[in-house]
């Protein structure tokens, strides 16, 4: 039976606040703040009831491959990499780990959870007219202009083709109709999608902004996450949301009145690549999600390294790697 909106909004209201409740004992943080009560952050959520019922069934399984123990080694300086191989009938196969479970911040790749959010809370026609505040992110790509419009799909194509942290903020602050969002709203959305819908583990990834720039404050917390939870998060991407692969995927674009290029070197240099994002930042260092495709239909491999100081070249020898170990 289809509840009154009325009686929705407080369901919905009175759910969080338990959940809220429920967080600060269990981890001891509060995600969710008083900002629960924003008319906006409401209206959005209720647009998918309820959040508790969409937790990911993805995992990794602990098996490897019989051939990856006739494969040397693997050493790299990463602080964090993992390889996996998904195959036709969406086995996880471990080929490669090293500190998988370990917190770290991972910059632009918290890209991918802004897209992931932006993609389901907003219509791709909307348009959002771009803040003093989003140009004076820090970093570099298409320049955007105060008072500017740009679409919902126009800003997604720049943030991760271009990995621009103002279109990033962006999308994370409109202003609709006098309902602005705040970044730390958008931050607890984040949140909550990367633990109710793709089931990511909270104790190793938390989001405090859109772009996965490091804080000014020294003593405030940064964007972190795990390799294997990153892992679950492409998948859910690749099952749920293919057109955010679809725009990783593309060296460079010609459809807006600027071209964008991707950060992504190895488009173009490494065959068979289906999607990938980049990350840097002085805290986080080198970080990069690779997407490829694996020998047969319906297979593919996921790499992802942390914490690199080449992250590019480190990519490139995890890839061979993972082929070799599979003959491939």
């Amino acid at each position: 039976m289809m509840l009154p909106k009325n009686k929705m909004s407080k369901n919905i209201k009175l759910f969080l606040s338990c959940l809220m409740l429920s967080m600060c004992f269990w981890w001891g943080i509060n995600i969710l703040e008083k900002n629960i009560e924003d008319l906006f952050y409401v209206i959005q959520l209720e647009k998918h009831p309820p959040l508790y019922a969409n937790i990911s069934s993805f995992s990794l399984s602990e098996e490897r491959l019989d051939k990856y123990e006739e494969t040397n080694e693997l050493d790299i300086s990463a602080k964090s990499a993992i390889s996996i191989f998904v195959d036709s009938q969406g086995k996880n196969n471990i080929l490669f780990k090293k500190r998988e479970n370990e917190k770290l911040p991972i910059a632009s790749l918290t890209k991918l959870m802004t897209a992931l959010v932006v993609s389901d809370i907003y219509q791709k026609s909307d348009q959002i007219e771009i803040s003093k505040q989003a140009i004076e992110q820090e970093g570099n790509g298409v320049a955007l202009k105060i008072g500017e419009k740009l679409s919902i799909n126009e800003l997604l194509y720049i943030m991760l083709i271009e990995s621009s942290n103002d279109a990033a903020y962006a999308l994370a602050t409109p202003d609709f109709e006098t309902q602005r969002m705040s970044e730390k709203d958008f931050a607890n959305l984040m949140n909550l999608y990367a633990y109710y819908y793709v089931g990511l583990n909270p104790e190793t990834t938390h989001f405090i902004n859109s772009t996965g720039l490091d804080s000014e404050d020294p003593l405030e917390d940064i964007n972190y996450s795990s390799a294997k939870d990153l892992v679950k998060l492409v998948q859910y991407l690749l099952k749920n949301k293919p057109e955010i692969i679809n725009i990783l995927s593309q060296k460079e674009n010609k459809d807006f009145h600027y071209t964008l290029e991707n950060t992504n070197e190895l488009l173009g240099k490494v065959d068979g690549i289906i999607g990938g994002k980049t990350g840097y930042t002085d805290e986080a260092g080198g970080c990069l999600v690779i997407i490829l495709k694996g020998p047969s239909k319906n297979n593919y491999f996921i790499n992802i390294i942390l914490g690199s100081n080449d992250r590019f070249g480190e990519m490139e020898q995890l890839i061979d790697w993972s082929k070799q170990a599979l003959n491939f």
